[in-house]
Formats: structure tokens, sequence, C-alpha cells
């Protein structure tokens, strides 16, 4: 096997090509994901049944993701067809009265009331679906839309039974509830943030064009490049069946413990039935929304190489030690605040399990010797790796906001990217100067 030196080089290098790749357009996801965890592997000395068991472990971490994400996207589609979401556009538009900021605010609201579970896909299930078509009457970029609800899903995301303080609790031994308690004044302050955010993001797309004047479009029928509806699909009067059918989904998500794959399996199995009880046109709608499925569960299957990879052969931790190691000794006392700073980059790239089982207690370890306590070591970085890990490549759930929103993940990294890493970076602030966490 190869050395710490050379495992972590490997992993800089994998990493940056990654990033370099992906934001320039030059290579697929799927591509990368498959092609640079292998080469890494193999030039640490890793034998071809090694990197075998290596995958293996790392696409049983997304399969569960990507079943869900086939089931998802054909039961919004089959809702989109039977025109279910035609008319909840239309009581939102009432609902808001064309104001942009009404929506962006809605956003919020949604946003911290979908992740009281937290769970992202559900999050992005009831928020993103349903103003979709809103957006595009009113021509706001959904992009925008994706920010603020990421923003407030990375905020509200800091709750004791989330990922990242669950994980954190067994590294510190403590309590989550206790642990939470801490983080809590941060993340109020996120939540005032997230609601500045959503006045920014509305006056930019004000500033666009967006906005009132749009609404006639919704009874003027297909705008200037809209796609034409299918009349034939649409389900009227079933309208109500359809939207207590959707209710239904999200409550067996919420108050069960079935997998969310299966909820969505069931809620296609009934939608199909009840709308078009003719088996061939339940084959139709299958087939039409299939060629939206392929690109993204095979996207979502190969980022379990990367993370199967990056787990298993250590490259993660060796990348942190080297880091650790590199740095001046006069900076052992805030090195807790110089990985809580570069958190939203080694988020994008790192699974939460390696962040806080891998690197935290490395951290942890070295900053003690320093008399920094081990919960602002664990406050600090988990508030900065949290920040970005809802654009994170090797996090499947990233794949659903894509999938439900239309958005490719170049595009919703760089539109999202510096104001979640700055809200991470104020909260972290905000928690310095005010005690909780200690320089």
């Amino acid at each position: 096997m190869g050395s710490e030196f050379v495992l972590a080089l490997t992993g800089f290098i994998m990493i940056g090509l990654l990033m370099f790749f992906l934001l320039k357009g030059k290579a697929s996801a799927m591509t990368l994901f498959v092609v640079l965890p292998v080469i890494a592997a193999a030039i640490n000395g890793y034998s071809i049944a090694e990197i075998t068991d290596f995958i293996k472990k790392g696409v049983s971490t997304t399969w569960g993701m990507a079943a869900l994400f086939v089931f998802v996207i054909t039961f919004f589609g089959i809702m989109t067809d039977v025109g279910m979401f035609d008319r909840l556009v239309k009581k939102l538009l009432y609902i808001v009265d064309g104001h942009i900021l009404g929506i962006f605010l809605i956003v919020v609201v949604i946003g911290i009331l979908g992740h009281l579970d937290g769970n992202s896909p559900t999050t992005y299930l009831i928020t993103i679906p349903a103003l979709l078509p809103l957006c595009k009457k009113m021509k706001i970029r959904i992009s925008s839309i994706m920010v603020v609800c990421c923003a407030t899903i990375t905020v509200m995301n800091l709750v004791p039974w989330g990922g990242v303080l669950n994980r954190q609790s067994v590294t510190l031994a403590m309590d989550s509830n206790e642990l939470w308690k801490m983080y809590l004044p941060m993340q109020i302050f996120g939540l005032i943030c997230c609601v500045v955010l959503a006045f920014v993001m509305a006056k930019i797309e004000k500033n666009r064009g967006a906005g009132k004047h749009n609404m006639e479009e919704v009874t003027e029928g297909n705008g200037e490049g809209e796609a034409i509806v299918d009349l034939s699909l649409q389900r009227p009067k079933l309208f109500w069946f359809n939207v207590l059918l959707t209710i239904g989904v999200f409550v067996l998500l919420f108050t069960t413990s079935l997998p969310n794959y299966f909820v969505f399996m069931l809620g296609d199995v009934i939608a199909l039935m009840v709308n078009y009880p003719n088996v061939k046109d339940q084959d139709a709608r299958l087939r039409a929304h299939a060629p939206a499925l392929i690109s993204l569960v095979a996207t979502v299957l190969s980022a379990g190489v990367m993370v199967g990879v990056l787990n298993e052969t250590g490259i993660i931790v060796a990348m942190a030690n080297t880091i650790i190691n590199i740095l001046p000794a006069s900076m052992g006392a805030h090195l807790h605040l110089v990985f809580a700073f570069f958190g939203g980059f080694i988020g994008l790239a790192v699974s939460p399990d390696t962040l806080y089982y891998g690197i935290l207690p490395v951290l942890i370890e070295v900053c003690g010797q320093f008399g920094v306590p081990a919960q602002s070591v664990a406050i600090a970085f988990g508030i900065g790796a949290d920040s970005t890990f809802t654009m994170a490549p090797v996090i499947a759930s990233t794949y659903l906001g894509l999938a439900v929103s239309g958005l490719e993940l170049k595009d919703h990294m760089k539109a999202s990217f510096l104001p979640l890493w700055l809200i991470g970076l104020a909260m972290i602030v905000f928690g310095c100067i005010t005690g909780h966490i200690v320089m």
C-alpha cells in the first residue's frame, strides 16, 4: 500500500481534477467518479480484488438513493402529466400575488418545516416540485430557489437527530441534545441569515425581470419556449384524489419506517392504476419518464465508487493528517478555525462518516494539546463542513435535488457555493464572538 504522503498527494490531485473537470464541463460526473478513484487506488498499490471490494462497499451506500430516484421522478412526472401542479401553481400565484419575495420566504418556511426530520431528500421533494412550475411562470430561476432551499437545509441539518450531530455525539461520547444546545445560538443566527438571503435573491430576480407582470402567462397558455401540454393525459376529475395521494405519500415518509423508495414505489403503482387504468397507458407513462432516470441513476451509483475508494483506502484521513502536519506550530491553537474556514471545500469531497469519524477525532486530539475544548472543535468544523453538503458530488441526496430541479451539478455549485459557504462562515464568526466557539 502507498505511504500516507502518497495517499494524501493522490487524494489532493484527484479532488482537484474532479472539481476542475466538473466545473469546466470537460467530463461527465459518472466518468470522473469511476476513473479517478480507480486510478488513485491503483497508484497506491491496491490490487484488483481490493479495489473491487472498495467499489462494492461504496455502491452499497448509494443504491438505495438510486432506487428512490427511479420512483420519485416517476411519481412527480405522473403528477405533472395529470395536471395536479397546474392548479396548485394558480393557487400559489393567487396567494403570493406576484410578489417574488413571498416565493423565497415560502421556500425558507417550507425548508424549515420540511427538514424537521433531518432528511434533506424529503425537503427537496416537498419544496422544489411544487414551486418549479410557479417559478417558470414568474420567470424566477430555479437555481436561485435552490440556493435559498439549500441554505435552509444546511442550517436545519444541525438538529439533534440530523446527520452532523448524530455522528459528532458518537465521536464526543455525549448526548446529541446536549450538543445541540451548544449549536442552537448559531443555528438561530443561521436561519436569520437564510431570511436575509431570501431578500437578496428576491431582489436579484426582480432586477432580472421576474415578478408580477409575468402572471398573465398562467391564463394566456404556453409562453415562448414552454413545452406543449398534452391535455389527453390530464385528469381534472381526479385532482383531489391525486392531491390526497401525494399527501398520503409524505405522511408515510414522515410517520413510518418504510424505505423511502418503497413509499414512492407504492405511490407510483396507485397513481398509475387510478389515473391510467389501461396497461398500455401505464407502460407509456413509464417509458416517457425513463430518459430522465438513466443518467441520474448511473451517476449516483458511480458516486458510490468514489465514496468506497476514499473511505476504504484512508485517502481522506491521510489528506487531513498532511494538512495538520504542514501547518506551523503557532497555528495549533487555531487549527479548528482553519479547518472550519476550509470546511466548505472539505465537505464537497468527503462523505459525512469520514468527516466526523475519521477527520474530526484527529482534529480534536491535536487541538486538545493546545487547550481547545473538543466541543468547540466539533462545532466549528461541523458548521463549516455542513455548509456545502447539499452540493457535494459524493453525497447521494445532492442528485435528488438536481433531479427535481432540473439543474446540472456544475450550475448548482456555481450558484450556491459562495452564498452557502459565507453563511457557514458567518455562523462560525457569530459563535466566536458570543464565546460558543473558543478561538
